[in-house]
C-alpha cells in the first residue's frame, strides 16, 4: 500500500446545511425496533419475552459471541414481537419492537457504573453499548482492549466527518465538548495514553475554535485542522494526514501503539461513566433535496425512518432515494419503515433527478479510478477479475491486486466519466475474496 500525494485530492460539495443547527429532541415515537446486528460483530441475543414490560435503558439483548455488544431499550413500554430483520445491507437477523407508551421512564439498573481499574473501566466500557459512530460499528470496547496486548500511546479522535450533508459530529463538538474532555481525561487515567491528536476539516472553523478552547491548558492534546478532501476520515488516510503514519498491510493500527476513536464515541463513552446511561439514542442529520426542514434530531435507537423525516417537515416532493449516511458510502433503505441504529449519523432523502441511475458506458482507460483512490488501488482490475471463470485464477487476481484493502469509499465510482460501478464490483471482490478463503479453511480443516 502506498501514497501517491500526501493527501486525498478528492474534493466534494459540502452540502453541510445543518451544521449551524443544534440537535433537536424529539418526542417519544410510538415504538421502536431494535436489529440484533447494530454492531460489526456477532448478532446480540434477546433476554426480553414477548409482552415484557420495558424501561428507557433496561437490558434487552445480551452480547454473544467474538465482538458483540449489547442492546438496550430506547423507550419504555412493551415487547410487541421479537421477529425476523433484514438490513439494507441483506444481512438476516433478529430485531425486538417495542411498542412505546409515552412516559419515558429510565430504569432503576441505569447508573455510573463504579471503575477503579483498568479492568473495571474497560468492562464499563464493554457495557455501555457503544460502538463505532462513524459508521464502522466496531464495539468500542473491542477497540480499548487492545491496550492489553501493547500500550497505547496516541489517540487519534476522528473528528474529520468528511461525507457531505453529515454534520452530527460536528454538533457533538460545538455543543457537547465538555464530554470529549471527559472522555481524554478516562483514556489519560486508564489508558494511559500521552498524545491525542483530534483531527477536524477545516470546513469546520467553530468546532475547531470550541475544540482549541477547550484544550488549551492540555498539552497532550493537539487539535489539527485538515484539508476538506474526501476521504478524511478513512482510517488510512486520517493516520496519514494527522500522524504522518502508514499502516500495513494486514498491520494493526495498535502495533504503531495508536487507536482511532470517533469524536462522538468518545463523548458517548464520557456520558456513559458519568450517567450509567448506555447507548440509547444518537444524534441523526436528516437532509437532502427531498427534505422539506433539513435538521439535526436527538433520536432514540431503533426509530423510524418515517418519522425522522416527519419531524424535519416531512417531504418536499417525492424521494428517489432514502439512504443511512453520507452520499458516498451509505446504504440506500428499502423502507421508510426501517429503524435508525447505533451507527447511524445521517439520513438523507433525494429527489427522483438527484438519485437517478445513470447509465455506464464502456471503460476509457482514462486512470482516474487509480489516480483518485486514496490507496491508488485499481478497480478495473478488479471488474476484469471478476469475469475470470476459474475461481481459483480470479482469487488469485484480486490478491494480488489487494482488493481487500479497498475501504469502499466510493471515490473511483464519482469520478468516473463512463459511471462505471465500480465500488459496487469491488465489493463483490472482497465478498468472492473471503468466500475463497473460507472455502480453502474449511478444505484445510477437513484433511
Amino acid at each position: 500500500m502506498s501514497f501517491k500525494k500526501s493527501i486525498s485530492s478528492l474534493k466534494l460539495p459540502h452540502h453541510k446545511s445543518t451544521a449551524a443547527m443544534a440537535a433537536e429532541k424529539v418526542a417519544a415515537p410510538s415504538e421502536v425496533l431494535l436489529p440484533m446486528c447494530m454492531h460489526s460483530g456477532h448478532d446480540a441475543e434477546p433476554v426480553v419475552a414477548v409482552g415484557d414490560k420495558v424501561l428507557v435503558g433496561q437490558l434487552v439483548a445480551r452480547e454473544e459471541g467474538r465482538n458483540s455488544s449489547p442492546v438496550y431499550a430506547s423507550i419504555s413500554g412493551t415487547v410487541a414481537a421479537i421477529e425476523d430483520y433484514t438490513s439494507e445491507t441483506g444481512r438476516k437477523t433478529k430485531a425486538i419492537r417495542i411498542t412505546g407508551d409515552g412516559k419515558m421512564e429510565v430504569s432503576p439498573d441505569v447508573k455510573a457504573p463504579e471503575i477503579h481499574d483498568l479492568d473495571s473501566f474497560l468492562e464499563a466500557v464493554r457495557a455501555s453499548g457503544i460502538v463505532g459512530l462513524g459508521g464502522a460499528a466496531f464495539p468500542l470496547w473491542a477497540k480499548l482492549d487492545a491496550i492489553r496486548r501493547g500500550p497505547i500511546k496516541t489517540v487519534l479522535i476522528n473528528g474529520a466527518e468528511c461525507e457531505p450533508f453529515i454534520t452530527s459530529d460536528h454538533r457533538t463538538m460545538v455543543d457537547h465538548s465538555e464530554l470529549i474532555v471527559k472522555g481524554v481525561e478516562l483514556l489519560k487515567k486508564y489508558l494511559h495514553s500521552e498524545k491525542f491528536i483530534l483531527g477536524i476539516e477545516n470546513n469546520k472553523p467553530d468546532a475547531i475554535a470550541q475544540m482549541e478552547k477547550v484544550f488549551a491548558g492540555d498539552s497532550a492534546v493537539e487539535v489539527k485542522a485538515l484539508t476538506s478532501v474526501y476521504p478524511q476520515g478513512a482510517k488510512q488516510v486520517l493516520l496519514y494526514n494527522a500522524a504522518g503514519l502508514v499502516v500495513g498491510e494486514g498491520q494493526r493500527l495498535a502495533s504503531l501503539g495508536y487507536i482511532i476513536i470517533n469524536v462522538t464515541s468518545l463523548a458517548k463513552m464520557a456520558e456513559y461513566v458519568e450517567t450509567g446511561m448506555p447507548l440509547v439514542e444518537r444524534c441523526i442529520t436528516v437532509d437532502g433535496s427531498a427534505v422539506k426542514e433539513p435538521k439535526n434530531l436527538l433520536v432514540p435507537v431503533g426509530t423510524r425512518i418515517s418519522y425522522l423525516i416527519e419531524n424535519a417537515g416531512g417531504f418536499s416532493c417525492e424521494p428517489g432515494k432514502v439512504i443511512f449516511g453520507g452520499p458516498m458510502m451509505g446504504r440506500t433503505a428499502y423502507s421508510l419503515e426501517q429503524p435508525v441504529v447505533k451507527a447511524t449519523n445521517a439520513v438523507l432523502a433525494f429527489n427522483k433527478a438527484d438519485s437517478a441511475a445513470l447509465e455506464p458506458s464502456a471503460c476509457i482507460h482514462c486512470g482516474r479510478c487509480v489516480e483518485n483512490c486514496p490507496l491508488s488501488l485499481n478497480p478495473t482490475a478488479y471488474a476484469k477479475a471478476l469475469e475470470i471463470d476459474d475461481e481459483a485464477e480470479r482469487f488469485a487476481v484480486l490478491e494480488r491486486e489487494k482488493v481487500s484493502l479497498c475501504m469502499e469509499c466510493g471515490s473511483c465510482s464519482y469520478v468516473c466519466p463512463a459511471r462505471r460501478p465500480l465500488v459496487q464490483n469491488n465489493q463483490k471482490g472482497k465478498s468472492f475474496v473471503r468466500a475463497y478463503k473460507a472455502q480453502l479453511k474449511e478444505k484445510e480443516g477437513g484433511k
